[in-house]
């Protein structure tokens, strides 16, 4: 039998092919059982044996190898869902083209279900990008990192050194990045936490919003709230960013909104 991952071209993204080999020989002789041999305890003996190929396939060691494969190809999380998808499908297709019984379909969709079991488990549990951000740097300029794993969001640097005059409204804090965000995708700016806890800046527009078709320079507005200047250095962390897609919304008229417990209770109506 044609080796199924070679079919739906997804051979990479496994463990190792070595791992795989018991699932396939199965697969051969499955299919080569008569029909008529297949019946309750038949498929009840042979789904025992798929389990115990599963136990030894689905472990931590293969999980951590396919993540290793997944991060030498450099795939984001977006791509590795592709890949389990593109999997099910491929599934599906082969089952169609073979053609089989009932009872023999039956015990495919279980050896299957390993296949793709193996690439979810593995996708839980890889720490990756969701989606590539094509940036454009000034000289100078910093590229954004994130701080932690798991971050919602990553650090933007100071090109330059500036003086934020006290008392003073919408000062521009230069980057140097350019962004080439991708369609659907925006940017939000943030001010870091410590921005609000450690400094007298205020970000002007509270929080800034990139559109995908803005390539100019991100730059962060700040406000000067204190009667004493505040110096910005060059490579400060000074705003937090983020990206997410898009969902507009199309406005529909109608004639009366549907009741809810809250109703036209206006804010605070909970109390403090």
């Amino acid at each position: 039998m044609t080796n199924p991952f070679d079919m739906a071209n997804l051979a990479d993204a496994l463990a190792t092919e070595e791992d795989m080999k018991p699932l396939f020989n199965l697969i051969d002789q499955i299919m080569a059982l008569p029909d008529e041999q297949l019946n309750d305890n038949s498929i009840k003996m042979i789904k025992g044996m798929i389990g115990a190929i599963k136990d030894s396939i689905i472990t931590p060691a293969a999980t951590e190898q396919t993540i290793r494969n997944f991060e030498s190809q450099g795939l984001n999380k977006m791509q590795v869902n592709e890949i389990i998808k593109q999997t099910k499908n491929g599934m599906d297709e082969i089952i169609a083209e073979l053609k089989p019984s009932k009872y023999k379909e039956e015990l495919l969709d279980e050896i299957f279900s390993i296949f793709y079991g193996l690439l979810e488990t593995a996708a839980e549990k890889y720490h990756s990008y969701d989606i590539e951000l094509p940036i454009l740097l000034e000289e100078g300029a910093q590229m954004p990192t994130y701080a932690h794993e798991g971050d919602v969001a990553a650090d933007l640097y100071a090109l330059e050194t500036i003086v934020v005059k006290a008392n003073t409204i919408s000062n521009k804090i230069r980057t140097g990045i350019h962004l080439q965000l991708p369609e659907g995708w925006c940017a939000r700016l943030e001010p870091r936490s410590s921005i609000g806890s450690k400094t007298p800046l205020r970000m002007s527009n509270a929080q800034g919003i990139i559109d995908q078709l803005y390539t100019g320079e991100v730059l962060v507005l700040y406000d000067n709230v204190s009667d004493s200047d505040y110096t910005i250095n060059a490579g400060d962390r000074i705003a937090q960013m983020w990206v997410e897609p898009i969902y507009r919304f199309r406005p529909v008229q109608i004639d009366k909104l549907q009741e809810t417990e809250r109703g036209d209770q206006g804010f605070g109506s909970t109390g403090k």
